[in-house]
């Protein structure tokens, strides 16, 4: 039994890091006891956060993550607490459209309209900056809830899960991206990973580009493998890959991840990214 730092945004800044990235975390942080650990292992990991709201008189949210030995699937009993989101408020206080940020990634949250103002301002300060100064936006829509519909057209790269497509009543991951072409903006990418079958991308009215997976010879921990995939496939896109060689590379981090215990491990992958500049 172990703790360990987890969410889907802290744990793609974890794997950013570890491919060679300057990763930095953006969240609230509950001023309780686990607050300690939490700043260490971000410390360790070399994932910034500098500009995290500290609440005071909130709770941690936490889990319970129980990972089958024979096959590596888990089950998580979650508490989530009474931790708010950032607030676009919070996001423009920090003055990170300013900062030295090439691009900005977002999760999924209950926090839905905030996260599309956040979005907006993104292209409110690519709209006035020369293009080498503008910001590329992502968002990650992995949790059944229709209200993320809203962000599908708000980012330059959107990913979606396959539990999300699923609610859509699509039944693959070429009938998702092809069924969620027409909501995208022009020039954006939505990108699908669907387990063992692999991912697919594409651009708003371009064909498609797949990737098989690359399983393990043995599965030992399959939690954050999707946070992984986001995670590689971005770093691999910063580092000027095409779109079939980012999920290509995203698919294959993943894969080793769901070989592994945690993270540890992944940053043998940064010599991959290296030799294919």
């Amino acid at each position: 039994m172990c703790w360990r730092r987890g969410g889907n945004a802290s744990n793609s800044c974890t794997v950013l890091a570890l491919l060679g990235a300057q990763a930095e975390y953006m969240g609230t942080l509950a001023r309780s006891h686990e607050t300690n650990f939490l700043v260490s292992d971000f410390k360790a990991c070399n994932v910034g956060i500098d500009h995290c709201v500290y609440l005071e008189d909130k709770q941690t949210p936490s889990s319970v993550i129980i990972v089958n030995s024979q096959n590596g699937s888990r089950t998580i009993v979650h508490s989530s607490r009474n931790l708010p989101e950032v607030t676009c408020e919070e996001f423009l206080r920090a003055n990170i459209l300013n900062g030295p940020y090439q691009w900005i990634h977002f999760e999924g949250r209950p926090n839905s309209p905030d996260i599309q103002k956040m979005l907006l301002e993104i292209d409110k300060h690519n709209r006035v900056h020369a293009k080498d100064e503008c910001i590329t936006s992502s968002v990650e829509l992995e949790k059944c809830r229709p209200e993320f519909a809203q962000l599908l057209d708000k980012a330059d790269y959107v990913f979606v899960s396959k539990e999300f497509a699923m609610m859509y009543k699509f039944s693959s991951k070429e009938e998702a991206v092809n069924g969620f072409n027409d909501q995208l903006r022009a020039g954006s990418v939505v990108i699908c990973a669907w387990g063992e079958t692999g991912a697919v991308a594409k651009v708003k009215d371009q064909p498609t580009v797949c990737s098989p997976s690359f399983p393990p010879c043995k599965v030992v921990d399959t939690l954050g493998a999707g946070d992984t995939f986001n995670a590689a496939t971005i770093v691999s896109l910063t580092s000027g890959a095409s779109l079939q060689d980012a999920i290509t590379f995203g698919c294959k981090v993943a894969g080793a991840k769901c070989g592994i215990s945690g993270f540890g491990g992944l940053e043998k992958y940064q010599m991959e990214i290296c030799s294919d500049q």
